[in-house]
């Protein structure tokens, strides 16, 4: 049996949970067993199961990692693989897991713990090499944007076209936004970009994403409410199609970077916690992309770092060109069958 083992909620987001069950669809489509979800509880059981996979819940404590070991002892067979997905895992947790079967770990922040496979697919993960070989280091490791787990509808697109002028801007903060982060980036670009635009030249339409575990969903509708052009997406269905109807996105430095330098729209990004950090400097050591910053820190820098990068991107095609050309180089869609690919060589093995 394959299993994944990953947890979504309102304080880690859900991006563990969405790139896992990138990786179960791409197992899934090699025609081998299809992988069951353990969960800690059932936040996110129904987000699993609309998309065809069996999940079982554990009801432990997602903070708590070691406790659930004897519950996955019962469950958990030699020939069977994990794969974790989680930040609260320790040295000891993986050791212990790895006398019940083999095991493969997705990483950001440059932990070695001694596992059968490693993963980071980060933009900076290759910096991290001599990390992952030092301690109790894994049997193998594989890093860098070659094994980003795309969603499916990521993977295989046309070129996105940059247009004559900016008339939609998206933002989203992910599955979360723990600062409400969207709330102050709307109120900036209403006050500096459209409702003080007394020559009404720039005709732009803002596309707010609240991720399903945003608490402050009722506070952006009540925000927007009066906002002519400024539009609230719950329960996106198609983002694909979304972020190619705009000209720039707005976007904190989660799994949605990589799906918007897939397709190739101009990006700004922020972040809110450490373990984006890397990823959005990273991003901007190697691209045009503006990193406006930790939000949780200086929200009012953050803010006005974005409204400068927006008015660069509206007033400057060229620029939007660039960033368009630089981010479509990062990303080729694949990695969730790379990932796929040597799941099934180490259940062989």
């Amino acid at each position: 049996m394959f299993y994944i083992r990953a947890d979504g909620n309102a304080a880690i987001g859900i991006g563990h949970i969405m790139r896992c069950l990138s990786i179960a669809e791409a197992v899934k489509e090699t025609g081998a067993e299809e992988p069951v979800f353990l969960l800690a509880d059932n936040i996110c059981y129904n987000m699993v199961a609309d998309r065809g996979f069996a999940a079982k819940v554990l009801g432990t404590d997602y903070r708590h990692m070691q406790s659930e070991l004897e519950k996955l002892s019962t469950l958990l067979k030699k020939e069977d693989v994990i794969l974790v997905d989680s930040y609260q895992v320790s040295i000891e947790y993986y050791k212990e897991l790895g006398k019940l079967c083999k095991t493969v770990c997705l990483e950001d922040m440059g932990n070695a713990y001694p596992v059968d496979l490693l993963i980071n697919y980060n933009i900076y993960a290759k910096q991290l090499w001599e990390n992952y070989q030092q301690g109790s280091s894994p049997k193998k490791v594989l890093l860098g944007v070659e094994y980003m787990p795309l969603r499916k509808a990521f993977q295989n697109h046309a070129v996105y076209q940059v247009r004559d002028k900016v008339t939609d801007v998206m933002i989203t903060t992910g599955g979360s936004d723990p600062c409400f982060a969207a709330g102050s980036i709307i109120e900036a670009i209403w006050k500096e970009c459209i409702r003080e635009d007394k020559n009404q030249t720039n005709k732009i339409s803002v596309h707010i994403v609240s991720g399903p575990m945003n608490q402050y969903t009722a506070q952006l509708k009540a925000l927007c409410a009066e906002k002519e052009f400024f539009i609230i997406y719950e329960n996106v269905q198609n983002m694909e199609a979304l972020i190619k109807k705009c000209d720039v996105v707005i976007t904190a430095a989660g799994s949605t970077v990589y799906e918007v330098c897939a397709i190739g729209v101009p990006m700004i990004c922020f972040y809110f916690a450490e373990n984006q950090r890397q990823g959005a400097q990273a991003l901007a050591g190697l691209t045009d992309i503006v990193n406006a910053g930790a939000f949780a820190e200086d929200k009012e820098q953050v803010v006005s770092n974005i409204l400068q990068a927006l008015n660069h991107c509206i007033y400057d095609r060229i620029y939007r060109e660039r960033l368009s050309m630089q981010e479509r180089t990062l990303v080729d869609g694949k990695g969730a069958v790379r990932l796929a690919e040597e799941i099934i060589k180490l259940q062989a093995l």
